[in-house]
């Protein structure tokens, strides 16, 4: 079962939960299926005279209600029916196709630079990068493409990109150079090291298309640390009452300068213990007339129970980047369901023993449908009234059994001095 974001002490939250409380809408009570979800939101849709796909948003202050990755949300319509719904989230895409790869030719020019030239097979299909195999753990190199038809005519695809690994301080960094696209017959690389070879293992021809993914930044805000260290640039957060999960770490650089620099991302429920949460590498370099970068590390728990965040960037023994700030960034969660016509429907959330349902509506549809989706909104939060708390009778009285348990201990305690003193005043048998 997906838990809930843990903060240390509570009085911070009952606090802001009972602030939300006051100025959330008194609604009648839910159908007895639904008495024990707290919260509800009417979804506001034109009516329609046949069945189509419609959607809502998540809006950021249902997770302060709902649980980390939202397994109570629901979908209801006005007869109290539970509605079948799938989650669309725009993660965007990277498809990497290989092409038929044949090394020819690996040689090094002293001074100059190691050569590697690759033939793409007959009739050429259409490539824009090659991934370089190589053994060396930790390096940092650059690269210029050259493309040609024929093997002997060349043409500049790739003027300067780098390629980089630091494996002492488990980066992978990337391996892949990317050029302009073209279906040339042949590649030649130049990776621009010339005190000596370098070491490739082999090389393969990709055709990559990348679909940027949907973000938004949350209110939070990183502070630069107090005592920098000089080896590295580091800022922290309190994500304080922030419940959505975190899906990136994207810096702004305003600098125009080219760097390489490999980002850590720490957690900490308590601002004291921290664990590793994210590594990755930032860059921004000139790819012949145009910029190429990289500016942000994704986060793959998204940030579970953790409300302490440590970003930092490994400068070694290169000057810090200048107008460096970083952000954290959420991925928006929109509910696609089925409207029906002469159905209204309202969003539940807010149930501490719910699990993450299960339908078939998401094996039914494809992408482009869910995009499709008539887009509603949402209307103010409402209580349930009747509401009625799911967790067992143990945990809603903890404290009590606590107590128990003390005047239990206590009695027992009791009974054991007293017969301890009964055996201490009785008298001794003769012998």
């Amino acid at each position: 079962m997906t838990q809930s974001r843990s903060w240390p002490g509570s009085s911070w939250k009952s606090t802001a939960v009972l602030l939300v409380v006051m100025t959330t809408v008194a609604a009648a009570p839910l159908p007895e299926l639904w008495r024990h979800w707290r919260y509800s939101r009417s979804i506001e849709l034109a009516p329609v005279a046949a069945t189509r796909l419609a959607g809502v948003t998540v809006p950021s202050d249902v997770y302060q209600r709902a649980r980390f990755w939202l397994p109570d949300v629901r979908v209801m319509d006005d007869q109290g029916t539970e509605t079948p719904f799938t989650v669309l989230i725009r993660e965007g895409s990277k498809n990497s196709v290989s092409r038929a790869t044949k090394l020819h030719e690996k040689s090094f020019a002293a001074g100059l630079y190691t050569q590697v030239v690759l033939e793409i097979g007959e009739q050429a299909p259409f490539h824009n990068a090659v991934e370089i195999q190589t053994s060396e753990p930790d390096f940092i190199e650059w690269v210029r493409v050259d493309a040609s038809d024929d093997g002997r005519l060349w043409r500049l695809v790739q003027q300067r990109a780098p390629i980089f690994r630091f494996r002492k301080d488990s980066h992978e960094g990337t391996q892949v150079v990317h050029y302009s696209e073209n279906n040339a017959h042949f590649l030649r690389l130049q990776i621009l090291e010339g005190a000596k070879q370098f070491p490739v293992a082999g090389a393969s021809v990709l055709y990559q298309t990348v679909e940027p993914p949907e973000r938004v930044q949350l209110p939070v805000t990183l502070n630069p640390t107090s005592l920098p260290v000089p080896e590295r640039t580091s800022w922290t957060a309190d994500l304080g009452t922030v419940e959505e999960p975190v899906s990136d770490v994207r810096f702004d650089v305003a600098t125009p300068a080219e760097f390489i620099r490999s980002v850590e991302v720490d957690g900490s429920s308590d601002n004291r213990e921290w664990r590793s949460l994210a590594r990755g590498d930032i860059y921004r370099y000139q790819q012949g007339g145009s910029l190429t970068e990289q500016l942000s590390v994704p986060i793959a728990s998204g940030g579970a129970e953790v409300r302490y965040w440590r970003v930092q960037i490994v400068n070694h023994n290169d000057a810090p980047l200048k107008g460096v700030s970083p952000h954290l960034l959420s991925i928006p969660r929109h509910i696609i369901f089925e409207q029906q016509p002469g159905r209204s429907y309202r969003l539940l959330y807010g149930q501490s023993q719910a699990r993450q349902p299960e339908y078939d509506l998401s094996r039914r549809l494809n992408a482009k449908q869910m995009e499709a989706a008539v887009e509603g909104k949402l209307g103010p939060e409402e209580i349930n009234t009747d509401w009625s708390d799911p967790r067992p009778w143990t945990e809603q009285h903890d404290v009590l059994l606590w107590v128990v348990l003390g005047i239990a201990v206590l009695l027992l305690g009791y009974s054991a001095i007293r017969s301890l003193r009964r055996s201490a005043t009785a008298p001794t048998p003769n012998a």
